[in-house]
């Protein structure tokens, strides 16, 4: 029996020396025979360089000279960048801060660049200690205050003293800032722009001070408290669309991400058209290059071929609308929810539905999970705003005479879906327990419209 136990612990020692060398070997393999010589190129998210940057030379030029004054020891607007996804905001901006930075600090000004991606944070506290914590990290400094347990004063008061301790200007960077709500009634990004943009007045920020939003909401300003509109008053530089041939572009000068000689003649043209397909994304465009290239090497090919492309194509198609509904802010989600529920609890199929019963189904949601309520055209312009991303569409029809003209949303997603991704959302999922009453809610209103 010992013996039986000492051959088979000598069977696992060799079995596990063998995996480890075959491990080892895979990796080793891989590095050899990737199709990829800088794979950062083909990530969307990598910092580059100016020469890389295509289309987009307006918005540059704006941006540059906004943070000019920074050399120069002068004031600093704030800006508001604006546009649909993946059109460079967050490109141009980075690659502009990081010449900025450079440049300062070959004249001893000290240039800070403190960001914040306001999608994690799902309140003004927490947003406050991030930023607290992106400045610590810069200068390697202690943060200086508990992530809980103390005031939001407190924590705006801890991120002033690092910043007048160890920058003389300071760029504010809030990606994706629609997307800080919080869970009262004044929303969390309008407090947050509201302190910002006014702490360099109120002294609180002894050197020049830029607040500098990003997001693809259309109607970003419009949302904000008076107070905070007042104090931001940015200068607004919007990003339209890509073009296919400004795709073409962008991937033509990150082709070098891939060894010489691996791209087939089809594989940029065919990318590039995927891309403008959805709105001119460029993320989605670099992702697909990227795609493609691992697809390839996963079949073992040292060329990227159309397949591939076609491959990748078909992986972003399965997750973008899990992807895109999962990151939106909660009041998007419960006005979309609220609008697909109507189709997805509808006794009938319905061709069109109408925006005044997802307008009741979304008040009746929001109550019964405790969210606040927004106005009907909040309501209305949060679920447009789903057309730039496919998910449906609207139109205004009349009902016939004396019943007036209406409002109406088609789903081009699957109401089902839909409906299943956002009860993913904890908190949005807590309805899940009331969903005859709210297949009740949504039949009833139907009956009530359509007769």
């Amino acid at each position: 029996m010992g013996e039986s136990a000492a051959n088979s612990d000598s069977t696992t020692d060799t079995n596990q020396e063998n995996t480890s060398i075959s491990i080892r070997e895979r990796f080793q393999e891989s590095s050899t025979s990737s199709i990829f010589v800088d794979k950062d190129l083909v990530r969307p998210d990598t910092i580059i360089d100016e020469d890389r940057i295509v289309g987009r030379d307006q918005q540059l030029e704006r941006v540059i000279d906004n943070l000019r004054p920074a050399l120069e020891g002068g004031g600093l607007p704030n800006m508001l960048l604006n546009g649909p996804s993946g059109t460079g905001k967050s490109l141009i901006i980075n690659a502009v801060c990081k010449q900025v930075v450079d440049l300062c600090q070959s004249q001893g000004v000290r240039f800070g660049v403190v960001s914040l991606n306001c999608e994690a944070p799902k309140s003004l506290d927490r947003a406050v200690y991030r930023l607290v914590r992106c400045v610590a990290e810069d200068v390697n400094a202690a943060v200086g205050v508990p992530e809980s347990g103390v005031s939001t004063d407190r924590k705006f008061e801890r991120l002033f003293e690092l910043i007048n301790e160890n920058y003389d200007a300071v760029i504010f960077i809030l990606d994706e800032i629609d997307l800080l709500e919080g869970p009262y009634e004044d929303t969390a990004y309008s407090s947050l722009l509201y302190q910002l943009s006014r702490a360099e007045t109120l002294g609180n920020i002894e050197g020049s001070v830029s607040v500098t939003a990003l997001t693809n909401y259309t109607h970003f300003m419009q949302d904000l408290n008076s107070r905070a509109e007042s104090s931001f008053n940015p200068d607004d530089i919007f990003f339209d669309d890509y073009d296919a041939n400004q795709l073409r572009a962008i991937l033509e000068n990150r082709k070098d991400a891939f060894k010489d000689g691996s791209l087939t003649g089809d594989v940029i043209p065919l990318v590039a058209a995927f891309g403008s397909q959805t709105h001119g994304d460029a993320r989605k465009a670099i992702d697909l290059f990227r795609w493609a290239g691992e697809f390839a090497e996963r079949r073992g090919s040292e060329t990227v071929e159309e397949r591939d492309v076609r491959s990748a194509q078909d992986k972003y198609d399965e997750n973008r609308t899990l992807r895109h509904i999962s990151g939106l802010a909660t009041q998007k989600k419960l006005s979309l929810y609220a609008t697909a529920a109507v189709e997805y609890y509808a006794k009938q199929d319905l061709n069109r539905i109408p925006a005044g019963v997802g307008w009741e189904v979304y008040k009746f949601v929001a109550d019964r999970i405790d969210a606040d309520q927004y106005s009907r055209e909040t309501y209305v312009n949060n679920v447009t705003e789903q057309e730039t991303y496919g998910i449906l569409s609207s139109e205004r029809r009349g009902r016939g005479r004396g019943r007036g003209v209406h409002m109406f949303f088609t789903l081009e997603e699957s109401a089902e879906n839909i409906v299943q991704t956002i009860e993913t959302d904890s908190r949005i999922g807590d309805i899940e327990s009331d969903h005859e009453m709210l297949r009740s809610v949504v039949r009833t209103k139907l009956n009530s419209f359509f007769d």
